[in-house]
């Protein structure tokens, strides 16, 4: 990843105490932007409308276009962002009276700590798309706009349960009745597709930046059925003309929290009334499938590949799936935060070995795989950026069926070992069979009332996540029952310290 550092980002390394005690008086935002530019804003055009413009794009898209602003300077300014909100005004009215700039820090704690903090100012302004839905649409047609990038979450694509566009869905109807003024980005980007084509002019690239997978094709049916309803032969014009290239996005940006205010004070000196607050990793890998120009943004570390699949195998199973079967250890443990499980030196290994499994078991040159696994327990251990066991392991048997299965099937047809692929499932399934912690206190797991029936029921793994009977289900039934066997017997931390140990793993089992 190229790295660039902007005139206004400064790192902080710890202050001694005198230096920490030095209050300096507190300035403005716009006035530290004033002297210390990296660009000229009023020289800034828009060429990127985004529907979305919440915590994680201000953390993610808009500081990358921020940074590539800053590194082309008088080059190519023609990436400034609109923000369209949809829903809340609560954004815009933070962000309106200091001209849309924020601060954006950057904290990781553990073995080595860091801390930045910088002025981002990509985004030209932000308004209501709910009541300047012409003055979008003006926007959205204007020779300028290239773009059009979407983080708007599932609920904003209103899919139904197979990610298809539910057209019953009540906002979509209505602007189905009335689709020359929309209310939803899906109506949005189709009739401003509509007024392009009738105007002779190129169609915009539709970039969703919303954590679905092959969410550019997900975008693309929905916008397609959409305008089907509306215009068969818009519709078609869509389908022939416009693209929607499929992205991976990653980065951590929590929800606010009350701390998030002080880091501008003490880092920049200034009063910032919507700071954001994120880790230092990010992450954006973009198909290269656009209708018309876009930024050369490859230059500050974006990825632009012909093929999206390997990064989505890499965020899904070395993160995501990582991250629930940590999760579920740390439900059977009784332990609170994500960072203390992975520090742990028994879960610290095994989640390593976990890791060597879910990559001989993923289609995805190792290479590939190194150096993205080598990322995620150093970001799982930053105590900047707690993230509580209990919202990562609620919805546990959703998250089995959409990263966690599809592993153990790939892992069986590649004739790789699942033992310790189990063994986390197991633990979770202990705890909610007992409806207690290891230690004996109580759990309460947060899932569907009929999955935790099941699971209490004392059913297999395969009737919990729904898999038909094969031998590959009869497998691993049977290593989820040997695992479920060995924590009664021995306790998590003795089972994790004999799973992590491979020759001790057949007398182990048959002690049990």
């Amino acid at each position: 990843m190229t790295s660039y550092t902007s005139p206004l980002t400064r790192s902080v390394l710890p202050q001694t105490e005198s230096q920490s005690s030095v209050i300096a008086p507190l300035g403005t935002i716009t006035d530290l932007w004033k002297q210390q530019s990296p660009y000229n804003r009023k020289a800034l055009k828009t060429g990127i409308v985004h529907f979305g413009p919440g915590r994680f794009f201000r953390g993610h898209l808009a500081r990358i276009i921020h940074h590539y602003l800053a590194q082309k300077r008088f080059q190519d300014q023609r990436w400034g962002i609109c923000g369209v909100s949809l829903r809340s005004r609560r954004t815009m009215m933070a962000l309106e009276p200091q001209n849309f700039l924020y601060s954006l820090i950057e904290r990781h704690h553990s073995d080595e700590n860091h801390e930045s903090a910088e002025l981002i100012g990509s985004i030209n302004e932000i308004v209501d798309g709910t009541q300047e839905q012409e003055y979008v649409l003006d926007l959205m047609t204007s020779p300028a706009v290239h773009l059009v990038t979407l983080t708007v979450t599932q609920a904003g694509y209103c899919l139904d349960k197979d990610f298809n566009l539910d057209t019953a869905n009540e906002t979509i109807a209505r602007d189905l009745g009335n689709p020359f003024t929309p209310t939803t980005a899906i109506g949005f980007i189709v009739e401003a597709l509509r007024r392009r084509r009738d105007r002779g002019m190129a169609p915009f690239t539709t970039l969703s930046c919303d954590n679905l997978p092959r969410n550019g094709e997900i975008m693309q049916r929905a916008v397609l059925t959409y305008a089907e309803q509306v215009d068969p032969q818009l519709a078609a014009y869509i389908r022939n003309q416009a693209t929607f290239p499929n992205t991976v996005v990653d980065r951590i940006v929590p929800q606010e929290d009350e701390s998030d205010y002080d880091y501008p004070c003490r880092l920049l000196q200034v009063r910032d009334r919507s700071p954001i607050v994120t880790e230092p990793f990010w992450q954006f890998v973009v198909e290269d499938n656009f209708s018309g120009d876009r930024p050369s943004w490859e230059d500050t570390g974006v990825i632009m590949t012909n093929d999206i699949t390997p990064f989505l195998y890499m965020k899904s199973r070395f993160l995501n799936a990582v991250h629930s079967f940590v999760a579920c250890l740390a439900v059977r443990a009784g332990i609170e935060y994500v960072h203390e499980t992975v520090r742990l030196p028994e879960f610290h290994l095994f989640t390593q070995l976990l890791m060597d499994d879910i990559a001989a078991a993923t289609p995805v040159p190792r290479s590939m795989c190194e150096e993205y696994r080598s990322q995620v327990l150093v970001r799982l251990s930053n105590e900047a950026m707690p993230d509580t066991i209990e919202r990562v392991s609620a919805e546990t048997s959703r998250k089995l069926g959409k990263y966690i299965v599809p592993i153990l099937q790939d892992a069986y047809r590649q004739n790789v070992n699942i033992k310790r692929l189990i063994l986390p499932v197991a633990a979770w399934m202990l705890a909610v069979r007992e409806s207690a912690i290891e230690a004996g206190l109580p759990y309460h797991a947060k899932d569907k009332p009929n999955v935790l029936a099941t699971t209490q029921s004392g059913a297999a793994l395969s009737q919990i996540t729904g898999l038909e009977s094969c031998k590959c289900t009869e497998v691993i039934d049977r290593e989820c029952n040997q695992a479920l066997r060995d924590l009664r017997a021995h306790g998590l931390s003795t089972t994790l310290k004999y799973y992590s140990e491979e020759m001790l793993q057949n007398e182990f089992a048959s002690a049990a």
